[in-house]
């Protein structure tokens, strides 16, 4: 969200404030899951046994588990962030 203000100094000489904020409502933006489903047999240390349920913990994957943000220093993924500027034009 960018808003500006422009205030006439005189015939040549403009200024202008202007700021920008990133992430407003402070919202959380996961990254997208994994995207590799394990094998169903699992590793030698953890292999299924016939009867045995198919769980995460056996197979050791995060397969569709979001456990991450979007990492950016600015814009989306950032905490709430606000920047102004002043701008002499002359």
């Amino acid at each position: 969200m960018i808003f500006n203000k422009r205030f006439q100094l005189s015939e040549t000489a403009k200024l202008e404030f202007r700021t920008e904020i990133f992430n407003i409502f402070n919202m959380t933006n996961f990254a997208n899951p994994a995207a590799q489903l394990p094998s169903a047999l699992g590793t030698l240390a953890t292999q299924l046994q016939p009867g045995q349920p198919f769980t995460q913990s056996i197979a050791g994957s995060t397969f569709g588990l979001l456990r991450s943000t979007v990492e950016k220093s600015v814009g989306l993924g950032t905490n709430r962030q606000i920047q102004f500027a002043l701008r002499l034009s002359f």
